[in-house]
């Protein structure tokens, strides 16, 4: 059986199921899926039959640790493809795929690319309409760091902050791309596979997701991670 390395790094916990990609059964096999949540209330459940290398990725993480293959994934910014498995999820790299989701649905082309359903290009400010999987980190309170927490052991979690990998100015011009529209007040934001960033905002009592530009991983961010083990 094909071990697989235990990933230690951003890890999402507690995140909707529209956060999230799954493998799940088709009339031809297993495939990739997403839950897509549409305005006036609707939910989509979308299908791709065309990454049989990223299902058999997936299942074999989940047969390796688990009970039964299928079941959520997370792709990274690193496009490094994230198993949580077991009861008490433990996290897994399965390895990185590098082709990029898309689905159709009744007529609609959905991914993690900067579009709006129309296909058209979007602006910082803009609202996202895309899918919501992606890697969660919080922008810190006042606006000037970005932050994700790591669970160590049991019933303790330590705080990884960007200003320690790489200087708190430095830091501060990445987190101010994100202050911009989430505020100094800070909060969630996720960072899917395309390297796109969106974030849920109040605006005028209501909540909508927000398009906040593309990460350049190459010029300040965390570093892809190799804590592994």
């Amino acid at each position: 059986m094909t071990a697989f390395p235990r990933y230690t790094g951003n890890c999402p916990r507690n995140v909707a199921k529209d956060a999230k990609y799954a493998i799940r059964s088709g009339p031809n096999g297993s495939v990739v899926a997403l839950v897509y949540r549409a305005k006036a209330g609707e939910r989509w459940l979308a299908t791709t039959e065309d990454h049989p290398d990223l299902v058999h990725m997936v299942n074999q993480v989940k047969l390796a640790y688990g009970s039964s293959h299928h079941g959520p994934f997370y792709i990274n910014e690193y496009k490094q493809v994230l198993v949580p498995v077991g009861p008490s999820t433990e996290y897994y790299l399965a390895g990185e795929y590098n082709r990029p989701l898309v689905f159709e649905f009744e007529g609609k082309r959905l991914s993690g690319d900067a579009v709006d359903l129309r296909g058209r290009g979007l602006q910082p400010g803009d609202e996202w309409e895309g899918p919501h999987p992606g890697i969660p980190y919080v922008l810190a309170a006042g606006g000037k760091d970005i932050y994700y927490e790591v669970e160590v052991r049991k019933n303790v979690t330590r705080r990884v902050q960007l200003s320690a990998a790489i200087g708190s100015e430095q830091a501060a011009r990445v987190a101010s791309l994100i202050t911009r529209y989430k505020g100094w007040q800070g909060g969630r934001f996720y960072v899917n596979e395309w390297r796109h960033m969106f974030a849920p905002i109040s605006q005028t009592g209501t909540w909508k997701y927000v398009y906040l530009g593309r990460l350049d991983v190459e010029n300040g961010w965390f570093p892809k991670p190799s804590g592994i083990g």
